[in-house]
């Protein structure tokens, strides 16, 4: 064994004894103080004697205590006695360095000591171990107990002789004596894995024999069976002939067992003879009880194709059954003329298809398991694709919608593109030398074409602010109209196109239902499946909420591709391919020239508060009309399609229409003798424009959230939230309908009102001033001239606006006229100037002037506005002695006045 000793310390140990062996010391400076083999494990360590109490008050000098060494020199290098004098010094201290070095060495033999005795116990502790490890024992016979021959509770040694018989442990070491055991339990195990192959071999041959047994019984059986025609038994022996190992069934042993002079033939070929027997009889046996009608046999013979393992050949013989029974009930006749024809056929078909689904689809399911009613449904909606496909053909030739799409593309709509030519709301408004339509064409010409446009006031009472409205007698006040002009009637009659409308309508709904119907069933069918496997998991304590996530998404996916029998059928493409060729086109004219001819018959209705015309609710009545018949279709394509087309036509024929209905209003020029008349009915006729359009933004946000709290139950489960969202982008044209609004508002206010807000200024100030003094003071202060001037003109400027607008274009006019007023206003105050009480004054009269303006409103006054002009009536009332840059910096005031205004206003003081 190489023990480390400290570098240096060898040389002195060898000086000191005066002698050393050759190749005790190793290059490193190491003592070698035995020689032992090399061993993995670990050697315990030992317990060392304690140093003296010598040894402990000295130590060995360490490394860094001790003189370093000096580098190399080559004695060629050194050519100068100066070079010499300094190497012969070096060297003189390096001698004295080592003297002392060596002598403190000597001086210390205690520890010199200690270290060696140390050295010596633990060489001999080596040698024990190293002969307890390698078998040698000293020649004082001292023998070890091996390691694991220890009596684990007393702690007594077995001895080796009792493990490996008389004399022969003597003299073992470690690694003998545990080789020897592992060979002993080496043999012992292979002899109990051989035993235990050879329990195997005889378990498998005795399965073999039993499944070969069982085999050959149940090909008797089965032969007897069907030789007796008991079916159910012989589909029980098929199945348990079927339930034998593939490599037993085609073994050697079957083979040489099995067949028997009567059925020579390996039982493979047996089996499928026999189960082709069983196909055969099943089929014949079931097609002929359902040509019977024999409803118990044909249970019978669906229930035994499970059993022999013929699922698929069960479910494609039931499915020409079912089939057929569609056949029989949707052959009924009528006439292809009748109205209703069309839709009775195919409400026909699909009842009787879902009422085979709804009775059918237990048993399937019991039988055949979960899920697979899908490959009926998907015969199911085979038989429907050819007769959805005759009765789409025939529909086609019997309704003639190929004229009227044609006779849809001739209509021009002159009146919508061209609104000059509608007739004006009043007589007066009527421009002279323009040919314009008269009531009387509207009322011959128009009328008879129209939905029950009467029937909207009625159907949209709930939208209306005002209660109940009374349409004012439209030839009363159209008598003066001038001549109309020749129309020559264009495009087809808006009743055919409504029935035909109608009838595409239930067609669509009703195919959309029995597609609801049918992912009802399909959505039932995974959710037992979900359950059944939640129950069959054990549940984790931990569960990943993204692992759920995920599971959601494949079962919705899982129930999309299920779908995929009804979405890619050609019943779905015959009717998406008939509601886009001509339910929309027919359902966009429809609605246009609706809205035309409500726009030719638009009338004022004057006596109701707001006032509004009728073509409002007929406009609303048609839109709502037209909504529930798209969401009925029960097709989101033709939703998504005729959600941008409606908004088109709405903003088009509707908004545009009023806007450009607004912009006439003021471009004609009447006869002197009644200008006046024709003012007041210029100014109403706008209002009620404007009126319009602001509750037509009320009117479709109502209407569509109506729609979305009572959707029809037409659309799938995962397609509600595109549809909902159509209907929230549809809402849009509320936002198109409040910004024309306010255009118009802000053109009627720069027409009407902005004109008259100077002279209101000039007439509340009119010989006005606040250099009071005690006397004008109290003067004034009784008077109040101010805020009474203003009231008075106040009311002369907003006469008749109130009860004319609706709320919110009222609000609207309020504040726009407040906001016009109040700019010119603190104009007008920054020039004048103020004494000590004309300033108490003028606070007095902003306050009074906001106090009335308040009292006119019920959605809140206007002191927002007049924030800036309380400002300068704080500043002007400011105390003398108060410090104005201090007053602005320290007051707390959110000031709307700039730092110049503020000087400004400082100096307007006297």
């Amino acid at each position: 064994m190489r023990v480390a000793v400290p570098v240096g310390l060898g040389d002195e140990v060898r000086e000191c004894n005066g002698k050393t062996s050759k190749g005790e010391k190793s290059a490193s400076g190491s003592l070698d103080v035995a020689r032992v083999p090399t061993w993995p494990h670990a050697i315990p360590s030992l317990p060392s004697p304690s140093p003296s109490p010598s040894s402990s008050s000295s130590t060995l000098p360490s490394p860094a205590d001790r003189p370093p060494s000096p580098k190399p020199l080559d004695p060629r290098l050194i050519t100068s006695p100066s070079q010499i004098t300094a190497q012969l010094l070096l060297l003189s201290k390096r001698e004295s360095d080592l003297t002392l070095s060596l002598n403190s060495l000597v001086s210390d033999r205690s520890t010199l000591d200690g270290a060696l005795l140390r050295l010596q116990n633990l060489g001999s502790s080596v040698d024990r171990l190293v002969s307890q490890i390698d078998g040698r024992f000293d020649e004082f016979g001292s023998s070890s107990r091996g390691l694991g021959l220890q009596n684990g509770d007393s702690g007594e040694a077995y001895d080796v002789t009792d493990v490996f018989g008389g004399e022969a442990g003597e003299g073992l070491g470690l690694v003998e004596r545990v080789t020897r055991v592992w060979e002993t339990s080496e043999r012992v195990g292979g002899k109990v894995r051989r035993l235990d192959e050879e329990i195997s071999r005889v378990r498998e041959a005795t399965d073999i024999v039993t499944e070969v047994l069982e085999l050959k019984n149940a090909l008797q059986t089965l032969s007897g069976s069907i030789a007796k025609e008991d079916w159910e038994s012989a589909s029980r022996a098929c199945r348990r002939a079927m339930n034998v190992r593939p490599d037993v069934l085609e073994g050697n042993f079957a083979g040489a067992v099995v067949p028997t002079a009567s059925q020579s033939l390996p039982p493979p070929q047996q089996l499928e003879e026999l189960r082709n027997v069983l196909l055969h009889t099943f089929r014949a046996e079931f097609d002929a009880a359902a040509r019977r009608k024999d409803q118990q046999a044909v249970s019978r013979f669906f229930r035994l194709w499970p059993g022999i393992g013929a699922e698929e050949e069960g479910l494609e013989a039931y499915g020409d059954f079912v089939v057929d029974l569609v056949k029989a009930r949707s052959s009924n006749a009528g006439k292809p003329s009748s109205p209703v024809y069309y839709l009775t056929q195919l409400t026909s078909l699909l009842e009787a298809i879902a009422h085979i689904i709804d009775q059918h689809q237990p048993v399937v399911d019991k039988y055949y398991g979960q899920g697979r009613m899908r490959t009926v449904v998907g015969r199911l909606v085979g038989e429907s694709d050819r007769v959805v496909r005759g009765l789409v053909e025939g529909w086609e030739e019997e309704r003639r919608v190929g004229r009227l799409i044609s006779e849809t593309k001739q209509s021009k709509f002159l009146l919508l593109h061209n609104p000059a030519l509608l007739p004006p709301l009043f007589p007066s408004l009527a421009v002279p030398g323009t040919s314009q339509l008269s009531l009387g064409s509207l009322a011959t010409a128009t009328t008879s074409h129209l939905p029950n446009l009467s029937s909207a006031s009625t159907l949209l009472q709930s939208y209306a602010p005002g209660g109940k409205k009374t349409t004012t007698a439209v030839g009363e006040q159209r008598t003066a109209t001038p001549q109309p002009i020749e129309e020559e009637p264009q495009g087809p009659d808006p009743r055919d196109v409504d029935r035909v409308l109608g009838e595409l309508v239930a067609l669509g709904g009703r195919w959309a239902l029995f597609r609801r119907f049918v992912y009802g069933r399909i959505s039932e069918d995974e959710d037992e499946e979900e359950e059944a496997q939640a129950k069959s998991t054990p549940p984790e304590i931990n569960g990943d909420h993204a692992d759920e996530a995920n599971d959601q998404t494949s079962t919705q996916t899982k129930k999309e591709s299920d779908m995929e029998v009804l979405e890619k059928s050609g019943s779905q493409r015959a009717i998406e391919n008939l509601l886009k060729v001509y339910y929309e086109p027919l359902e966009l004219w429809f609605l246009r020239s609706s809205i035309e001819k409500a726009q030719r018959l638009d009338s004022p209705e004057l006596s109701a508060r707001p006032h509004l015309s009728s073509v409002l609710d007929d406009t609303f009545y048609l839109l709502k009309l037209v909504i529930q018949r798209v969401l009925s279709c029960g097709s989101l394509p033709t939703l998504r399609s005729m959600r941008q087309r409606i908004s088109d036509v709405i903003d088009r024929d509707y908004t545009q229409v009023i806007k450009r209905k607004m912009d006439a209003v003021y471009s004609g020029q009447g006869t002197a003798d009644r200008e006046r008349d024709r003012s007041k009915e210029q100014r109403s006729a706008f209002i009620i424009y404007l009126n319009d359009l602001d509750v037509s933004a009320d009117y479709i946000e109502r209407l569509l959230d109506e729609t979305r709290n009572a959707l029809p139950q037409v659309f799938l489960e995962p397609e509600l939230p595109s549809v909902r969202e159509e209907l929230g982008t549809l809402g849009e044209l509320s936002n198109r309908f409040r910004a024309t609004c306010k255009t118009g508002l802000e053109q009627l206010f720069n027409q009407l009102i902005r004109p008259r807000l100077r002279n209101l200024l000039d007439e509340v100030y009119r010989d006005t001033t606040y250099l009071l003094d005690e006397d004008g003071f109290a003067e004034a202060d009784e008077a109040d001239i101010v805020r009474k001037r203003f009231a008075r003109g106040w009311e002369i400027l907003v006469e008749g606006y109130r009860e004319a607008y609706t709320d919110h274009n009222y609000q609207a006019f309020f504040n726009l006229t407040v906001e016009t007023l109040v700019r010119p206003w603190e104009k007008m105050i920054m020039n004048m100037r103020f004494t000590e009480l004309g300033a108490i004054r003028y606070e007095r009269d902003v306050r009074g002037i906001v106090n009335f303006l308040a009292m006119q409103t019920s959605f809140g006054g206007p002191r927002d506005k007049f924030t800036r002009l309380q400002q300068i009536a704080t500043v002007i009332n400011m105390d003398a002695d108060e410090d104005p840059e201090d007053f602005w910096s320290n007051s707390g005031i959110p000031w709307r006045l700039s730092k110049a205004e503020y000087n400004t206003v400082l100096e307007q003081r006297q």
